[in-house]
């Protein structure tokens, strides 16, 4: 038993950095690194929570090679990916447990202990671990969580250690981070591709269509397989499949959950309205899809009923789409969408005088109003778009974002925005 566990251990060390610092930590993603960082020192759980492949294992190596700049003793550093295979072999409490114990007692750090748990969901029963820890006062540990399933938030997290964590959701790039790494500027051709590629990290690195085409395959594939049908212990794989190639083809399209049921038992599925919920329910917990609820901007409330759909990133909409539609004034959407989640907004769908405000978007008790369009093409277009935002009486900002050569001029306080400048406005 003892040399089961010396074995284990080197399997431990050999994807470390006990020996040597990371040598390639990636494109370096400030904002994250940045928000990482603040909060070293303190005793909050620093959990990365996103969409698998969205860049979290690259960030918590930035946040090592941080550490070790700034004279972090390596061996005070204990990195556990638990997609690895010389990790997979932890896969419960008592696993982890005896990595831990062990890591004290070969490396003997002395002072304050920085543990990166990566993908954490893997392990099941983690979270007695972590919580032990806190509340051992022998060790001072600081722990980096990340997962891939907001299950993780909403129990595990949430029951066992409230209010001792801090939340940082990392999506795939931004535009702004995607003409970083590309080189260039921000600029309406820029935006173009963007919009027509994706912003996940490793598929940036391919050359062919067809290579991003099988690499998003298999990272929905991996997504639907091991975070919801193992974890849900789904029966019905050839609906969930249905249901996220159907919101695919669908986003930024208002429907009800009783619309979305009788669509697909229309395409020979016979399910009920609760089982799609439930199951549209664990696409949004894996990060691939957001819903986004309707607002009554008048009466200051939420609306049930009709919601959108809108995807974590395009790519799963370039390149796996079912069918024909170029839909460019929706991937605008979809852009607009991210852009607002990504500079930290939380986002509906605003409804006014049953007119359709794009996005509402609310941030520090501030709110923006959005209008997205193509473009501003012909007084219908311009009289559509900025109607519903005229209907607003009260002083926030509201803009109309499009993709038009020309910026347009102020119209009743309304602001034009050329979508590309987005980020300027909104940071």
């Amino acid at each position: 038993m003892q040399s089961m566990s010396i074995k284990k251990f080197e399997q431990i060390k050999a994807v470390n950095y006990w020996e040597k610092a990371p040598q390639h930590v990636g494109f370096i993603r400030e904002s994250y690194l940045t928000a990482v960082v603040s909060y070293i020192g303190s005793q909050l759980l620093k959990v990365l929570i996103g969409q698998r492949r969205s860049g979290k294992s690259t960030i918590l190596k930035q946040v090592i090679s941080a550490l070790l700049k700034q004279g972090t003793p390596k061996q005070n550093i204990l990195y556990l990916n638990f997609e690895l295979n010389e990790v997979r072999f932890i896969q419960s409490a008592d696993g982890l447990l005896e990595v831990i114990d062990h890591f004290f007692k070969a490396l003997k750090p002395k002072g304050k202990v920085y543990l990166f748990l990566d993908e954490i969901q893997e392990v099941e029963g983690w979270e007695s671990v972590v919580n032990g820890y806190l509340a051992n006062e022998r060790h001072d540990i600081e722990f980096f969580l990340t997962g891939s399933n907001a299950h993780l938030l909403s129990t595990e997290l949430s029951t066992f250690v409230t209010g001792r964590y801090v939340e940082i959701p990392v999506y795939p790039f931004s535009f702004a981070e995607y003409v970083a790494l590309k080189g260039g500027e921000l600029n309406k051709a820029q935006l173009i591709v963007y919009l027509e590629d994706s912003g996940i990290p490793e598929l940036l690195s391919l050359k062919e269509k067809q290579q991003k085409v099988s690499y998003l395959n298999a990272l929905k594939d991996s997504v639907l397989m091991n975070d919801i049908v193992k974890r849900f212990n789904i029966k019905n794989t050839k609906l969930l499949i249905s249901l996220l190639d159907f919101i695919i083809d669908n986003i930024g399209r208002l429907f009800s959950l009783n619309s979305i049921t009788k669509k697909l038992n229309a395409s020979g599925m016979n399910v009920s309205a609760i089982t799609v919920g439930n199951y549209l329910d664990y696409l949004e917990r894996t990060y691939l899809i957001h819903d986004i609820r309707r607002y009554d901007v008048k009466g200051k409330k939420i609306l049930e009923g009709e919601r959108k759909y809108y995807l974590n990133d395009l790519g799963f909409w370039n390149y796996l789409q079912s069918s024909f539609d170029g839909g460019v004034t929706r991937r605008l959407g979809n852009y607009v969408y991210l852009a607002l989640l990504q500079s930290g907004y939380t986002v509906y769908v605003g409804n006014i005088y049953n007119l359709e405000v794009d996005f509402v978007a609310e941030k520090n008790q501030q709110t923006i109003y959005l209008q997205v369009t193509y473009l501003l093409h012909g007084e219908d277009v311009v009289e559509r778009e900025y109607g519903s935002l005229e209907k607003i009486k009260d002083n926030w900002p509201k803009w109309v974002v499009s993709l038009d050569d020309m910026s347009f001029p102020p119209k009743n306080g309304i602001l034009h925005i050329p979508a590309w400048d987005l980020f300027k406005h909104l940071n």
